[in-house]
């Protein structure tokens, strides 16, 4: 009973350091470390060479630990030897596996054997003794590293002859260094007892892999019939890990049997065992897809644990003692794979350029080549755990040093297809439609009553329609990169695709590669190429599905779902990607929007967050976004998206009648056509500064109403403009009905058209207790009061993108209120940043 409380005591502790190796694992992931170095750093340091959180009988009473994730790591090799995806190389593959196993036996084996001597206990071995040992050891250098080579294919999404041939020898590798090792480890066992090599000693080790072939094959049918369980997925995981677990159980129970009641010892390799069954399930079983996905899901968590605690238990001391060795065998194995991948090329008639740089993929190691070692340690525990310190220092030097090579490998023979850089949008947004059709058509429609620009491309053909339906459509004569560069597609923020799967295929690929496209939405045909859109980031609309599912979210949420459709009254849902630098750091609660808006999320490196007011904002956020159409585009205005069409348009909403004319647009586009600038003291200022500098400034410290502030400013301006008060009072309240001057959170900008000519003014006014100028307007706590003559139409519009631009950071409002003085306020204007006119 005490000694079942010590195992709970220390798997307890043991969780808690194993949480600690995740954070530390994932922030050594930013300087380019692999993952698995961060768990075996952390357990160093945790352990009883470190600061002896892990002691040494904690690391003994966690070794069920160790079995658990040995299992699983050969389950996952296993899994990954799907014969159906290795058929196109399988010559290379072949070729490749020979070479790189013969050669890395040879060369490394007879290393191990000359340096044997120098690693303690294993000098005292008889000849056959240290063959053997040189042959186990040099089969754990054979393995390679599925789940980093995967990492970097996924990450590179690399495609191609040798892609292709790299993941299936990888994966093929590890099962036969799973073999190798289970021969070698009965050899070794039979040379250590002094057995020797004979008929009969081969007798047993026929019938030590005729037993692991048969046990494997009932695990993997005994993982056929859980996955049947009508049961949810953590009671299939905790099965699938327990089975692992019993298949070490079953090993020790044969063991112990055949020593007690046989003259020899059956050694049953329960990494062989776990590794057929992972291949007859993923092979021959109905739930494949689900059993990878089980694997997936416990992997990180599997990982975790076994990483940290190989660390805890590694004897530093005698690696301190003979790190030199362990660096000459990280160049020993380099020379080895070299030659095996050389070889292994030439044999398979392979490209030059492949033969060059294929050594490069095969220098990672990691969860196999770990398992291996430690299994070492658990089988001859007198001199395993100094060999098996030494094998670990290799892997880890290449786990280091190999993902690097394989990238640059993959990208020198130009096998990459890594997501194009995204483009920035300047002007309105916009939407390419692939497919003319009458859903394609309502669908530009609609988005361009959101003031969206959007085309829809048609294949082949050269007749314009687009009079007729009141859409542009282009005509492109095949889906190639050439054709979309043409047509500019690299500008659209979003392209869907309603075209055959294959077609629609080909659209995103590009897209993805060559634009960098930030939303792809595809209709899809077959659900059998769902994962091809998937892998490529595309939004899926199965129509087969589709309608159910909106049925479904009407009944059980019709407000969100009426929302999200666009049903409910000038209320609108957008996506905003945050690219003002001022807003970095901000939180939420701080970030002064249209009372109308409100934010839902917020995805921030492809993960969604649930926003609350302590939630602090990041350049490069994705925002999603529920308000009005003006509100919105307040914020686009805010978020510094298609700043030049959310100014624009902010400008344009609030200029007099008495300004506009065709040319509006074009002319305030032009003046915010190009970024802020910093103010810099040695540049003389513009016109609009010097009407800031000579303008009128207001302070009011009591609350107003806006009847009462316009009486305020009439009076003031009256003797500059040459205007009575009574005019200008008539003219200010007549544009305030026309449509409310409050433009955005905390700002006013009344404006007016006086008679006359040559003449303007621009005045300040604070409102320290906040004027509310309308029911559904916030308070406003700055005034900016523009009037001038007609003439001076262009200053005008000049003044009022000044002040768009002006009011945009963030910190605005603060520096305003905290002003000291009517000649602090001015500095606040003078000292923003904007665009200068000349």
């Amino acid at each position: 009973m005490e000694h079942l409380f010590n195992i709970l005591v220390f798997a307890a502790s043991f969780a808690v350091i194993a949480l600690a190796s995740k954070q530390i694992g994932h922030y050594l992931v930013r300087t380019s470390l692999p993952l698995i170095t961060g768990f075996l750093l952390t357990g160093i340091l945790a352990g009883p060479h470190g600061l002896n959180l892990i002691s040494a009988s904690a690391v003994s009473g966690l070794g069920f630990v160790d079995e658990i994730a040995l299992a699983f790591i050969a389950f996952a090799a296993g899994n990954e030897l799907y014969i159906k995806d290795l058929k196109n190389r399988i010559k290379s593959i072949q070729w490749m596996t020979v070479c790189l196993v013969v050669a890395t036996l040879g060369i490394c084996g007879t290393a191990i054997f000359f340096l044997a001597n120098q690693i303690p206990l294993l000098g005292a071995l008889s000849v056959p003794g240290r063959v053997a040992v040189s042959l186990l050891g040099a089969s754990i250098l054979v393995a390679l590293s599925p789940s980093a080579t995967m990492a970097v294919i996924n990450e590179l999404r690399a495609k191609g002859p040798f892609t292709q041939t790299v993941l299936g020898v990888t994966m093929i590798a590890d099962v036969v260094v799973i073999t190798l090792f289970a021969i070698s480890l009965s050899m070794t066992s039979g040379l250590l007892t002094g057995m020797g090599i004979n008929i009969g000693f081969i007798g047993i080790l026929l019938l030590e892999m005729s037993l692991s072939l048969v046990f494997g094959y009932l695990l993997g049918r005994l993982f056929m019939g859980i996955l049947r369980l009508p049961a949810g997925r953590p009671v299939k995981a905790g099965a699938i890990l327990m089975s692992g677990y019993g298949i070490y159980a079953l090993a020790g129970a044969i063991r112990a049997l055949s020593q007690s009641y046989l003259p020899f010892s059956i050694i049953v390799e329960p990494l062989l065992i776990c590794m057929i069954g992972g291949f007859v399930v993923s092979n021959y079983g109905q739930g494949r897809m689900e059993f990878s996905d089980i694997l997936q899901e416990l992997g990180p968590a599997v990982y975790i644990a076994f990483f940290t605690l190989t660390g805890a238990s590694l004897p530093l001391d005698v690696l301190a003692r003979t790190w030199q060795i362990a660096l000459v065998l990280v160049v020993v194995r380099f020379g080895a794979v070299v030659v095996g991948a050389v070889a292994g090329g030439v044999a398979a008639r392979e490209p030059a350029a492949y033969n060059r740089v294929g050594w490069m993929a095969y220098i990672t190691q990691a969860g196999v080549s770990l398992g291996l070692a430690k299994a070492v340690v658990v089988e001859f525990p007198e001199w395993g755990g100094p060999f098996a310190t030494i094998l670990i220092a290799v892997v880890v030097f290449n786990q280091i040093l190999g993902p690097p090579l394989l990238k640059q490998a993959i990208l020198l023979l130009q096998e990459a297809h890594p997501k194009g850089e995204a483009p920035v949008h300047a002007g309105p947004r916009e939407a390419i439609i692939f497919g003319l059709e009458p859903q394609a058509l309502a669908l530009a429609r609609l988005l361009a009553s959101n003031d969206w620009q959007v085309r829809i491309t048609v294949l082949g053909g050269c007749a314009d329609t687009s009079r007729n339906m009141g859409v542009k459509i282009c005509h492109i004569p095949s889906l190639t990169l050439n054709a979309l560069e043409q047509m500019d597609a690299g500008r659209a923020e979003a392209i869907v695709t309603l075209l055959s799967d294959e077609e629609n295929l080909r659209v995103c690929e590009l897209a993805y590669e060559h634009f960098g496209t930030p939303n792809l939405v595809v209709r899809l045909n077959d659900r059998a190429n769902i994962n091809r859109f998937q892998d490529l980031g595309a939004l899926i609309v199965d129509p087969g599905t589709a309608m159910v599912n909106l049925l479904d979210q009407f009944v059980r949420s019709p407000s969100a779902a009426s929302l999200l459709l666009g049903m409910e009254e000038n209320q609108s849902v957008v996506e905003l990607e945050v690219r003002n630098p001022n807003l970095h750091g901000i939180a939420l609660r701080d970030l002064r929007l249209p009372i109308s808006t409100l934010i839902l999320s917020i995805r921030r490196h492809g993960q969604v967050l649930v926003s609350h007011g302590h939630t602090r904002l990041e350049v490069g956020d994705t925002v999603t976004l529920v308000g009005t159409p003006e509100s919105l585009k307040e914020v686009e205005l805010k978020f510094d998206v298609n700043r030049e069409h959310a100014l624009a348009h902010l400008v344009e909403r609030i200029t007099p009648r008495a300004l506009v004319s065709d040319s509006l647009a074009t002319e305030v586009r032009e003046m915010v056509r190009t970024g802020p600038e910093a103010p810099d003291a040695n540049r003389p200022m513009d016109r609009f500064d010097r009407f800031i500098e000579e303008g009128l400034v207001l302070d009011l410290d009591r609350r107003v109403g806006v009847e009462e502030l316009f009486r305020q400013i009439a009076d003031a301006l009256a003797p500059r403009l040459a205007t009575p008060p009574d005019r200008l009072y008539a003219l200010l309240v007549a544009r305030e009905k026309e449509s409310s001057t409050a433009i955005t959170q905390g700002l006013a900008i009344p404006h007016i058209v006086i008679d006359g000519s040559r003449t303007f003014a621009i005045l300040l006014a604070r409102c320290r207790q906040g004027v509310r100028f309308s029911d559904a307007a916030p308070m406003v706590h700055a005034v900016f009061v523009l009037a001038g003559t007609r003439d001076e139409r262009n200053f005008h519009l000049q003044a009022l993108s000044a002040i768009a631009q002006i009011v945009q950071n963030p910190n605005f409002e603060r520096l305003w209120l905290r002003a000291k003085n009517a000649q602090a306020l001015r500095e606040v204007v003078l000292r923003a940043e904007r665009k200068r006119q000349g």
